[in-house]
């Protein structure tokens, strides 16, 4: 109520409290009990011998349920009524004695100076003979005012109490009764039919409010984002969407959202929202049983599907479609219209690849539009076509293998062009909303719901056979060379590059060892192209990692397409650190896969630091001074490798705190406590080195002890209690790894020695790190110029 203005005499007046209860109220309540218990009625009364069975049983439920309902909404309607004729009777009392105490004071002489002062200030008017000396009038003036004032103010207090007792009554009856429950196809058709005539302020405002109605709430929306199916979207609702948009055409529905932002205010705002919301929600095929693809009006679909169009399509289309779509509040599209976003986001991102001049942007506006706005329009509306599509996590997928969830395949599709497109354009954003076709992966892929893990995984596999592939047009080549410089995909787009790094996650241990047992990498069903032949698929998983570190950003300077930093190729290599140590960790609870596990991970860090070294090279050929270059491309993989093992050395317990005997499995991704620490640019000393594997090796026997519950002694351990970091041990223990390694060993081993001994798990371990890290036939060598050249670039046959 405090927006409400202050009570004065001529809005009380204005207040008639008796016209609130409606009689008819109390009618439709008892009509409601009544109809609803003669239906009850007629299916319960209906004899066992003519319908039995489990349809007769359904019927019996939801004739029961119904009737339950209507109840509830009878007794809805009766709260409300109470309310109405409470309040009317509160507030008339406190009406009454408002005037009361005004007759009261103009027995005394006083009277109001206005109708309209909220502070009800009264006037002394005296007789002819008055003998009240001018003190005596200002206090009598005083008394009357406060008086009328107090009663002024119970009744404004009496009329805000009640006015909150009503708006309870009405939001509770909107609980059980909501709004969506009124509407229907007729109104759809109806509300459809103004446009005939060009909107009006009030039919677009009449229109706006029932697309409110039939708005899905936030947990809706959620769960639809989850992938979940919705059942609680009536049917009036869909066949409201339906025969609303069916029956509109684009220059309409554009015109309507033209309306709503001509209005101007935060109520027209939420209507426009709502128009771009139902028509994602009509497309959703998970809203109930009357939504989908095919509901969608045949204008919506032909041009969704002409995706070669250009010229006044793309201005006059696109361009607002764009924005209807993307303001529709988070929805996500059903998951061939979501295909068909990107698909059409696609074809606009290849209008501007390779800069070589084109200036696409000049088909989304007017000529004589500024340059610059031009392009932000350009920019804008692909980017909205990928931010709308993506949200569907199944549309991703059908975009990154060719195929619908169903098996169904794209039709006229090309996958490597489409998706190249997306990857190879230079975007405004840094490539943050490309990044969004693949980073859900992380989550989804490293989650338990198998439901999600098999969409994660089908998503990846398509990445890795577009992003890895060397066939035909080389797509590994043409993400390291998106135009005329030789910009590689991680420098034009970070944080693209920063989306795969995440979406790789929990394939780390497949990617280390396709063969090996399916508990260390949680995809039993994962078949990656090229898994069947060991050095295809070691040049393949270079590729990726190629493609992720080829964001060249310099550590240390936060911007907004390094937000943290810290690049995505010194963030890549702290991930294959931090997996090395959670495997590590992982043996105390499962020996038996303790010499996979050291192998694994050793193989892990070896294609990390090829593809790390592929991302430099690749910089160098681009300079064109291949012996100079190439040793400065070694150079600066040298100072990548040492800043990740730095960050990963300067962590508390120096990895995932989740990992541990009876913890989670490691493919699972848990966010990591490095991801918190500060950037410091290491040099020199500082430098955990990474290319010594006596410190690799100290890394790995430190992570064990930290979650190993094995006590160390007293300089181990700060102030506080807790462990040290393993920097901060090792400068502490005069900087010797191999030392300290056989310090935390001895340790581990007098408390555990069937864990930590040469025969425990730890030595099955070592034995396997030992065999993968072994040095490479030098053909197979991706470290080295010639070899990454030849063998990962261009993908000549060993």
């Amino acid at each position: 109520m405090t927006d409400a203005p202050l009570l004065t005499k001529a809005i009380m007046d204005s207040w008639n409290p008796w016209d609130m209860p409606e009689p008819s109220l109390t009618t439709l309540a008892s009509a409601i009990r009544e109809n609803s218990d003669a239906a009850h009625s007629t299916v319960d009364q209906m004899p066992n011998t003519s319908w039995r069975g489990q349809a007769r049983d359904a019927a019996n439920w939801r004739a029961a349920d119904q009737s339950s309902w209507a109840k509830k909404v009878a007794a809805g309607i009766d709260d409300l009524q109470v309310a109405l004729t409470d309040a009317a009777e509160a507030i008339g009392s406190s009406q009454a004695a408002v005037n009361g105490a005004l007759l009261g004071a103009t027995l005394q002489r006083c009277f109001l100076v206005s109708d309209t002062d909220p502070t009800w200030a009264m006037r002394y008017v005296p007789k002819e003979d008055d003998d009240l000396t001018p003190a005596e009038i200002a206090e009598r003036e005083r008394q009357m005012t406060s008086f009328v004032k107090s009663k002024a103010d119970e009744l404004a207090t009496t009329a805000a109490d009640h006015a909150a007792l009503i708006k309870g009554a009405v939001d509770a009856l909107g609980i059980v009764a909501p709004p969506s429950l009124t509407i229907s196809a007729q109104d759809g058709r109806r509300d459809a039919g103004m446009a005939e005539s060009g909107w009006t302020d009030e039919e677009a405002a009449f229109v706006g409010r029932n697309l409110r109605a039939a708005g899905l709430t936030e947990d809706q929306i959620q769960r639809l984002l989850n992938g979940e199916k919705l059942t609680d979207v009536p049917v009036g609702v869909q066949e409201y969407l339906h025969m609303f948009y069916g029956n509109l055409n684009s220059d309409e529905l554009f015109s309507l959202k033209s309306k709503f932002e001509d209005i101007g205010t935060p109520e027209s705002a939420a209507w426009s929202q709502a128009l771009g919301q139902g028509l994602v929600t009509l497309s959703n095929e998970n809203v109930g049983n009357n939504t989908g693809y095919q509901y969608l009006p045949g204008w919506a679909q032909e041009w969704a599907e002409n995706r070669a169009s250009d010229g006044a399509t793309l201005r006059y289309q696109d361009v607002p479609f764009a924005g209807l779509l993307g303001n529709s509040g988070g929805v996500p599209p059903g998951e061939r219209l979501g295909t068909e976003l990107l698909r059409r986001g696609s074809a606009g991102a290849s209008r501007d690849i390779g800069g070589d001049g084109q200036r696409p942007e000049v088909a989304y506006g007017a000529f004589d539009t500024d340059p610059d706005e031009l392009k932000r329009v350009y920019e804008s509306t692909i980017r909205q076509f990928l931010e709308v599509g993506t949200r569907n996590h199944e549309s991703s997928a059908a975009l990154l293998t060719g195929e619908y969830s169903d098996g169904t395949k794209l039709a006229d599709y090309d996958r490597d062009a489409t998706v190249g497109n997306l990857m190879r354009h230079d975007w405004s954003d840094h490539g943050d909303s490309a990044g969004n076709l693949v980073d859900w992966i992380r989550d989804y892929g490293g989650g338990t719901d198998p439901n999600k893990v098999k969409l994660a995984d089908r998503a990846f596999s398509g990445l890795w056979d577009f992003a890895t592939s060397t066939d035909g047009d080389n797509n590994f080549k043409q993400l390291m060379n998106t135009n005329s410089d030789g910009d590689a995909t991680g420098k034009i787009n970070p944080l693209l590059a920063d989306a795969i790094r995440k979406a790789s996650l929990p394939y780390l241990n497949y990617l280390g060892n396709p063969e090996g047992a399916a508990a260390m990498h949680g995809h039993p069903d994962l078949e990656l192209t090229g898994s069947e032949d060991r050095h295809n698929f070691e040049a393949r998983a270079t590729r990726l990692f190629s493609v992720i570190a080829s964001d060249d950003a310099p550590n240390g300077e936060i911007s907004a397409s390094n937000p943290d930093g810290v690049n995505t190729a010194t963030q890549l290599y702290r991930d294959l650190l931090e997996k090395t140590n959670e495997n590590a960790t992982w043996v105390m609870s499962h020996p038996e896969l303790a010499q996979s596990l050291g192998n694994t991970s050793a193989e892990l860090l070896e294609r990390g630091r090829a593809g790390i070294y592929g991302a430099q090279f690749d910089l160098a050929i681009d300079e064109g001074d291949k012996a100079a270059s190439s040793q400065a491309a070694e150079s600066r993989t040298e100072k990548i490798l040492s800043s990740a093992s730095y960050l990963l050395s300067v962590t508390p317990h120096g990895t995932a705190a989740s990992v541990g005997i009876g913890a989670a499995a490691p493919w699972l991704v848990t966010s990591s406590p490095a991801e918190d620490v500060p950037f410091k640019l290491p040099t020199g000393s500082d430098a955990f080195g990474v290319d010594d594997p006596t410190r690799v090796k100290l890394s790995s026997s430190y992570a064990m002890f930290a979650n190993s519950g094995v006590q160390g002694p007293a300089e181990w351990y700060g102030t506080d209690g807790k462990l040290k970091t393993a920097e901060a041990i090792l400068k502490e223990s005069d900087g010797d790894a191999s030392q300290l390694d056989q310090a935390i060993r001895t340790r581990l081993r007098a408390e555990h020695p069937e864990i930590y001994g040469a025969d425990g798990a730890a030595g099955y371990w070592d034995a396997g790190f030992n065999e993968g890290a072994k040095d490479e036939d030098l053909q197979y060598n991706a470290t080295t110029m010639a070899t990454y050249e030849k063998w990962v670039l261009e993908g000549d046959e060993r």
